[in-house]
């Protein structure tokens, strides 16, 4: 029940500072086709008597908007120019007695409440629906059913398929969502777990809930760079304006900010914190857009809404809205940077590997991104205290010269062996900041035994010692790398607990059984390339091979028991000794003159030291005995 009114609480946006409540106008059954009845709040101004209609339809109690009416309207019902009808679905709270049907089709429900709607002495006949995650679901799938006074949508956080890569991205587990989902009401682990393949039943569900030729009127899509579902609705909008009815093709609008799906923590769509950041120019601006939609389409107000840009965006990096009228925003061109020695990101192939171990016992923590979870925070938050493990590598690019643009969908494709027969790749993209903060812009994950494909027929383990190409694509988003800071990856074995702990025993999944310790190495050479795939337009931006890019240097002692010298011709201003996983062991100024530090506290093992000048660099492996 928390969770539930939690939910619905902080969907409702700014209505979050309102602490009394409203008494709808009036409480009703409403008669569905097959003489079942949902209840219903309704709330009208007192001076409508011809008014447009906006449905809400929720699974999370209808009793939760009596604090307060979405879009900033709050408690102020005589501000609306709108009567708020709130139903419960079937199934659910005040409609909880309502038989729920096999394969039931909520938007037949949908249907028949606009029906009763435009009975109604307060109703002009015009009906729009509004509503984030669920409450977003069911307004496609009223309007699939193609009610004549449905005249418009504004769906947050949604798209209307349910896929097989919703529950297991990358072929593993989201094991948190699923399990928010059971909270919520919906139980659907029993279906899911039994289906861990693509098989005919995710065929026949995804096909069922993909339907752009059914939208036949004009919808505003709101989502969310750090939302769960952005991804399906970057797809699901595109196929809108290419496959809806033709008279409204060019009446779907997108709006994406830098909003997280909301529900289980403090930020919501709208907000202006997210996570560990904060922008303040996007606050509201999701209620903005709504109230200036509807008031074309319900109002039929000349404000020019149709002259609105199709694609509104936040890009986030350089933190400013952007529009376009183009399909999609994804950028056509791709960028390739490679993984190289000493957890180097560069423009160049490299040599040599990098290892680390995958404990299910000791798992890699979750630290925000595309969540859904009381347990865990969602959002942009600092991933620094990972690089204090060695359980994971990580690569890092150059100082950005200059700003650099990715927007579409990031790519790592990794040459991988692993001493056990499964395991899970989780990458993370990063923002490096000046001030040492490590920003996650977004990650993903792919199950090794799922490398060549998701149903159970691809189904591959591992052989220790032979190489595997593995692809981890990242959801879609549109970022930029500012001038002066760094673009990195972080790459590991599990993230709990978003995801399932591989048991990495190769045995049946989602099952109990022993744990084995994989030793997973990244290769990084010419024979065996490892690589980031970027959608970007950044060809005249090097991200420079740094490896031994300065002129000559020399290391001496090599192998080294202490003290590390060098001769150089260049100055160099700072100087920073990692392990092969990335992780900073030593990182301080130079002093002019200086010519030699201190290693003898590091443990035995390869490392790599990096001198930077303003205008110079070069990296060097040492041994140290």
């Amino acid at each position: 029940m928390l969770l539930r009114n939690l939910f619905i609480l902080l969907t409702l946006g700014s209505s979050l500072l309102v602490f009394s409540q409203m008494t709808p106008t009036y409480e009703v059954s409403i008669e569905m086709r097959d003489q079942q009845n949902l209840a219903a709040d309704v709330y009208v101004p007192s001076a409508c008597t011809s008014c447009p209609t906006i449905l809400i339809q929720t699974p999370y109690n209808k009793n939760a908007f009596r604090n307060g009416l979405p879009l900033g309207y709050l408690q102020n019902l005589e501000s609306s120019p709108y009567v708020w009808v709130v139903v419960d679905w079937r199934g659910f709270y005040g409609s909880s007695s309502a038989t729920t049907p096999p394969q039931f089709n909520r938007g037949e429900d949908g249907y028949d409440i606009i029906e009763w709607i435009t009975e109604q002495p307060w109703s002009d006949g015009k009906v729009g629906t509004w509503g984030p995650s669920a409450l977003g679901v069911i307004q496609y799938q009223t309007a699939r059913e193609q009610h004549p006074a449905h005249v418009c949508a504004v769906p947050l956080v949604a798209h209307p398929q349910t896929h097989y890569k919703g529950y297991f991205y990358g072929g593993a587990l989201e094991k948190s969502r699923l399990t928010t989902m059971d909270a919520l009401g919906y139980g659907l682990s029993p279906i899911v777990l039994s289906n861990p393949y693509f098989n005919p039943t995710w065929q026949f569900v995804e096909n069922n809930g993909w339907y752009p030729q059914s939208i036949q009127i004009p919808t505003l899509q709101i989502g969310g760079w750090y939302d769960h579902n952005i991804d399906r609705m970057i797809d699901w909008y595109e196929a809108t304006r290419t496959q809806a009815q033709v008279a409204v093709r060019n009446q779907q609008w997108l709006l994406v900010g830098p909003w997280v799906h909301g529900g289980t923590g403090a930020a919501y769509v709208g907000s202006a914190v997210q996570g560990d950041l904060t922008y303040p120019n996007a606050a509201f601006e999701s209620d903005v857009d709504a109230r200036k939609f509807f008031e074309y389409y319900l109002l039929e107000e000349a404000n020019n809404w149709n002259n609105t840009p199709l694609i509104k965006y936040y890009e986030t990096g350089i933190n400013q809205w952007a529009t376009s009228t183009a399909l999609s925003i994804a950028i056509a061109n791709n960028e390739t940077i490679y993984l190289g020695e000493g957890g180097v990101l560069q423009a160049t192939q490299s040599t040599g590997n990098s290892t680390f171990e995958s404990d299910p016992r000791n798992p890699t923590p979750t630290l925000g991104g595309h969540t859904l979870s009381l347990n865990l925070v969602q959002g942009p938050l600092d991933q620094t205290s990972l690089l204090s493990r060695d359980d994971l590598l990580a690569f890092s690019s150059v100082e950005l010269p200059e700003d650099f643009t990715i927007s579409g969908r990031v790519k790592a494709n990794l040459a991988i062996s692993c001493t056990q027969p499964d395991a899970d790749i989780v990458v993370r993209l990063i923002d490096e900041y000046p001030d040492g903060r490590n920003m996650l812009i977004n990650d993903g994950i792919r199950r090794l035994r799922f490398r060549n494909g998701y149903s159970q027929a691809n189904e591959a383990f591992m052989t220790a010692g032979e190489v595997y190409s593995v692809e981890v694509e990242l959801p879609f988003v549109n970022y930029t790398w500012l001038e002066g800071h760094k673009m990195k990856i972080i790459i590991s074995g599990n993230s709990d607990s978003r995801w399932d702990v591989n048991l990495q025993n190769g045995g049946t999944m989602y099952a109990a059984g022993d744990t084995m310790v994989a030793t997973i190495t990244v290769h990084h050479s010419t024979t065996h390339a490892s690589r980031i795939i970027l959608p970007a337009n950044n060809s005249s931006l090097s991200l420079n091979d740094v490896v031994d890019s300065s002129p000559a240097v020399i290391f001496y002692p090599n192998p080294t028991s202490g003290e590390l010298y060098w001769n150089s011709a260049v100055t160099f201003s700072a100087i920073q000794v990692t392990d092969i996983s990335g992780r900073v062991h030593i990182e301080k100024n130079i002093q002019e003159g200086q010519h030699v530090i201190d290693v003898v506290d590091l443990p035995k093992g390869i490392y790599f030291v990096r001198l930077m000048s303003s205008n110079s660099e070069v990296i060097h492996k040492i041994l140290k005995n």
